[in-house]
């Protein structure tokens, strides 16, 4: 048995069911849109769909940026230095500022979708 009869053996059997055993509890719909057609088979708590909307492609996004202009802070930059020796030669070490901390303005293009990037 290949994949296809396998697939289609339990559908065929849904589908030439006897009344008694299918009728109050089944659950199949043919519809046909501008998506093509689709097959539902099952109940009506779960089923199957074969066709229409899932075999759409998603819609494509175009990106509409727009400049943003905004305030960032720039953190301080540490190091940990030799500042002094002792009286047996040997380094002192400590923390020193390298660098101070200052803002700056920082320029992005941002898109209604909630993507940004850097300018």
């Amino acid at each position: 048995m290949n994949a296809k009869q396998a697939l289609l053996a339990p559908l065929a059997a849904l589908l030439f069911a006897p009344a008694a055993v299918a009728a109050p509890a089944s659950d199949v719909r043919f519809h046909v849109d501008l998506c093509g057609p689709t097959f539902h088979v099952g109940t009506p708590r779960f089923g199957i769909v074969f066709g229409g909307h899932h075999h759409r492609a998603p819609p494509v996004h175009c990106h509409g940026w727009r400049t943003v202009c905004e305030r960032e802070w720039v953190a301080p930059c540490y190091e940990r230095r030799v500042v002094s020796w002792d009286c047996h030669r040997r380094p002192v070490y400590a923390t020193v500022m390298v660098r101070p901390g200052y803002w700056t303005t920082v320029r992005w293009e941002v898109c209604g979708c909630g993507e940004r990037r850097r300018c």
